[in-house]
């Protein structure tokens, strides 16, 4: 990759912050059209050859017993800190490294639809997307084509289709059951939707089932990843420059009050460095790109570049979770079988809440079903089985093919102050203010969280599971789901919302945000399939505004 140095004077045609799935979907589609492009990267690509991807259970104990240790692509808050009230802890995932955290990524691909983008006009609170469906669907094309998304041919207004979904795997024994005992109750599960390959796709081998976390990398590249299938190719297009190791901390104003350049420090020797461009583009996930945004004052932007409306850092939005074990006795003693799949659940139930009666609560939930069968190891349950010995093992044996989990996320409302702030907080290793997240669900989660239980019970007792683990009440901590948006929202009213439909600042035309911090509802969806789609429809816009002068 390029990584000439800074040439006195430079102005480059793009300056993209961050590789994952919003910048590097930037980075590739504004360098096919032969525009020039810096990407900013805050750490350096992974290498595969450490991976952990054909280490089996067994061998991966010996190695840790070594003092062996997968790669961790997770940033240590040691080296980046961030803060929350004592008293309301947030769990923030964030990944410095070429790919960002599509390395990690649970890769469920799902489409938004009009019930989301358009829920707040219906149901009033706050602003509704200034997009609708049909505006986003070839985009959603668009990606499903690029990445790789397997899942059938079901197609609903909680759940969009796709005609261009690879094939599904086929549901396990446990996810065909919960599948059965859900549709005896009405309540619908359809194929799970994910950005792995089920067959050849753009040179690339199908997922080969290989049973090992995908947490710890695609040594293949059977899965979707930004440094795999959106950067190389980029940089095939000659006009891709990378700097990496290139911390970004503010975007720098000219007098007209356009974007003009980005301050970063090198991550290893701290020094600071400023780099001009026409067009800035930022995609370094929802809390840091707003940290950035607000650590971007001026005598013009008080408040952080392009904030004069005051919502950027506000309205930060997430989701709720909560997880259920259990085993389903049809299946104790059956004959292990290989149920590695695709490294994650197979089915999905979609939100079905806005039917029928009116709830107590606002917007809806969705389930997910990963963790189900003859999966590595017995680690998860088989402490909880009495006894010892010989027939400690057979019970082990027999409860083995049994095992159901069941994960449901339902949508956290946005409030104004669920927020991403950095003001009075101390300054990290390059002097700039960490950011500060503060952030609690209200009355509105917990009445759904009860209904979202209420389901869940119904499920299990359909399909006559035992169940295991379920704590009513009891939910994830705030940010585990790692879906966060909303902090610089988009909306069609400037006093309202940050970007526009396009995702171009309201203040600065010159100046993109195309992560998840432009949704304004955190939906019950995973959101990485609606970034992408977004951040390829901007670029879009982007070159076209620019071929036209009006901006860059």
């Amino acid at each position: 990759m390029s990584q000439e140095r800074e040439r006195p004077g430079e102005i480059h045609d793009v300056i993209v912050i961050g590789s994952g799935a919003s910048g590097g979907m930037a980075a590739w589609n504004l360098t096919q059209k032969g525009i020039r492009v810096l990407l900013l990267e805050a750490g350096d690509r992974f290498d595969r050859s450490t991976f952990w991807t054909r280490v089996s259970p067994s061998e991966a104990r010996e190695r840790r017993r070594r003092g062996e240790r997968p790669p961790n692509f997770y940033l240590d808050t040691k080296e980046q800190p961030y803060l929350t009230p004592p008293d309301k802890p947030f769990d923030l995932a964030r990944v410095w490294g070429l790919g960002g955290k599509t390395n990690v990524w649970g890769r469920v691909s799902m489409r938004y639809s009009d019930l989301n983008f358009q829920e707040p006009a219906r149901d009033g609170w706050e602003i509704p997307w200034p997009i609708t469906y049909a505006d986003l669907e070839p985009y959603y094309d668009h990606v499903d084509q690029l990445i790789g998304v397997c899942g059938g041919d079901d197609s609903s207004d909680a759940l969009p289709g796709s005609r261009y979904h690879m094939p599904p795997p086929a549901p396990r024994c446990g996810e065909a059951i919960l599948t059965a005992a859900a549709e005896r109750i009405g309540i619908p599960i359809v194929s799970g939707r994910r950005a792995v390959f089920t067959r050849e796709h753009r040179g690339f081998p199908a997922c080969r089932y290989c049973g090992t976390s995908c947490r710890y990398g695609c040594d293949t590249a059977s899965f979707f990843n930004s440094a795999d299938h959106l950067i190389p190719d980029a940089l095939e297009t000659g006009h891709l420059t990378i700097r990496t190791n290139a911390v970004a901390a503010r975007i720098l104003a000219d007098d007209r009050g356009q974007a003009s350049a980005v301050q970063y420090f090198d991550r290893h020797t701290k020094q600071e460095r400023v780099v001009r461009g026409r067009v800035i583009v930022l995609g370094a996930s929802c809390v840091d790109s707003t940290r950035i945004l607000l650590n971007s004052k001026s005598s013009r932007y008080p408040n952080g570049i392009g904030n004069g409306s005051g919502v950027i850092g506000h309205y930060l939005n997430e989701q709720v979770r909560f997880h259920i074990n259990a085993f389903l006795p049809q299946l104790y003693g059956r004959p292990a079988t290989n149920d590695d799949g695709i490294g994650g659940d197979h089915i999905y139930m979609p939100r079905y809440n806005h039917r029928g009666k009116k709830r107590d609560y606002l917007r809806g939930f969705g389930a997910q079903f990963w963790g189900i069968g003859c999966l590595p190891g017995v680690s998860h349950f088989a402490h909880k089985l009495p006894g010892f010995g010989v027939d400690l093992k057979h019970d082990i044996k027999r409860h083995y093919p049994a095992w159901v989990e069941m994960h449901p996320y339902g949508e956290v409302l946005p409030y104004y102050d669920n927020q991403v702030t950095v003001e009075g907080t101390p300054n990290d290793a390059y002097g700039v203010p960490v950011p500060k997240i503060i952030y609690e669900i209200r009355d509105n989660e917990r009445r759904m969280i009860e209904e979202m239980y209420d389901m869940a019970e119904m499920l299990m007792s359909e399909a006559k599971a035992e169940v295991v683990k379920m704590e009513r009440g009891k939910i994830d901590p705030n940010g585990a789901a790692k879906h966060e948006g909303g902090t610089c929202r988009m909306g069609a009213d400037p006093k309202r919302s940050a970007v526009n439909g396009f995702c171009q600042m309201h203040e600065v035309k010159n100046l993109f945000v195309v992560d998840g911090s432009v949704f304004p509802t955190a939906t019950e969806k995973n959101p990485m399939l609606t970034i992408m789609a977004l951040a390829w429809r901007a670029t879009d816009y982007l070159a076209e505004e620019k071929r036209r002068g009006n901006i860059g």
